[in-house]
């Protein structure tokens, strides 16, 4: 990373005064699951903002709404794979299960493996179990075999916008934009696919961005909401810049930060990444979700300084590791968002069982950004 480039990093990461709405609730549940995990020096590191629940201060008042998340199933046909397909499932019986009901369900792309028809209908199939409100964003692996015909004609084109009970939900595309390195190789579309369905695939390139169309209709879509009110975006890959060699970003993170900079409660949901991340940017909060298909590694550098490493995945349990997420905005106008890991144990308290490296002994980097 050059050092212009470390510095513009630094300079969006940590503004100067600018820092998420500091209201946020600390629950004695919270307060004691943390305890247990980090130890009574926790509150003077700063480790206080949840990983297993993250409470967001939102704009006070408005009635209290439930919402879900669940995504990256990456579903292949039931006879060659049924274990991401019973994980989906489970996903699907617990979400119907939440009391109050979830007012709608977002999911966040990456429904299936290899962007086949057959795969994307039996996602849909699935979900539709769910008699709430569905919406859907796109992730590479539904896109790549078709250009995303089969994903827009079936569930809706990207980007979309709707408010809800006083908060404005966006949803992006950041999955298109690949440049296209098929056409030269004359390759058809499944090997394009195949190329797209690599985490570290080097022909795809730095294919994640909104893309310049889509920061114009970002600044479009925020331009007459008060910029005390709430904004929740959803993308596929995070919005700052994680581990680009996986696609952990968008290319164009800048220029969005820059469009979002001037609300004061700002929350981005995205997958892509399967493993429990915080990160903040000024007045953004930043929070990956959990896939129901497997555990990502995480990325040997660029790590949020907030993280912390999941204890490896159960190779004798299929379930374990993965899961879903439960958002509840109450009637103070706070959203708790709690993951739903299928496991007992969490965090990683010994080297040896972080899923940092391949050897599980890697140490963990944090981004540039924190450690100029």
């Amino acid at each position: 990373m050059s050092k212009s480039r470390q510095h513009d990093t630094a300079r969006i990461s940590r503004p100067s005064g600018e820092h998420p709405d500091s209201a946020v609730v600390l629950t004695r549940r919270t307060f004691l699951h943390k305890a247990a995990i980090y130890g009574a020096g926790a509150a003077a590191c700063g480790l206080f903002p949840s990983l297993s629940t993250i409470d967001m201060a939102f704009a006070q008042g408005g009635p209290s709404f439930k919402f879900a998340w669940i995504s990256d199933t990456h579903l292949y046909p039931k006879e060659v794979n049924s274990r991401f397909v019973e994980k989906t499932v489970r996903a699907v019986k617990e979400v119907q299960a939440m009391n109050p009901p979830a007012d709608f369900l977002i999911f966040g792309g990456d429904l299936a493996q290899l962007g086949d028809p057959v795969e994307l209908r039996l996602g849909a199939g699935l979900l539709n179990e769910l008699k709430i409100r569905k919406v859907f964003i796109p992730g590479e692996h539904d896109w790549y075999l078709d250009m995303g015909a089969t994903w827009n004609k079936m569930f809706g084109a990207s980007p979309w916008t709707f408010d809800h009970k006083g908060v404005r939900f966006i949803g992006l595309d950041t999955v298109s934009h690949a440049e296209d390195f098929w056409t030269s190789r004359k390759m058809n579309a499944k090997e394009r696919m195949g190329h797209m369905a690599t985490l570290d695939g080097t022909l795809g390139g730095a294919w994640a961005a909104v893309g310049p169309a889509g920061l114009k209709w970002l600044s479009s879509a925020l331009s007459g909401w008060a910029k005390d009110k709430p904004v929740v975006v959803f993308s596929h890959n995070p919005l700052y810049e994680y581990y680009p060699p996986w696609n952990f970003w968008v290319r164009d993170w800048l220029p969005v930060q820059e469009i979002l900079a001037p609300f004061a409660n700002v929350t981005n949901i995205h997958g892509h990444t399967h493993q429990v991340l915080y990160n903040e940017i000024g007045k953004m909060r930043s929070i990956g979700m959990l896939a129901t298909s497997w555990p990502w590694p995480y990325a040997p550098e660029g790590v949020p300084i907030l993280t912390r490493p999941m204890v490896r995945a159960d190779p004798g349990d299929h379930f374990d590791g993965v899961g879903w997420s439960g958002l509840d905005m109450n009637a103070r106008g706070r959203v708790d968002n709690e993951y739903k890991m299928w496991r007992k144990d969490v965090f990683a308290e010994a080297a040896v069982d972080s899923g940092a490296g391949d050897n599980g002994n890697q140490v963990l980097s944090p981004r540039v950004a924190d450690r100029i």
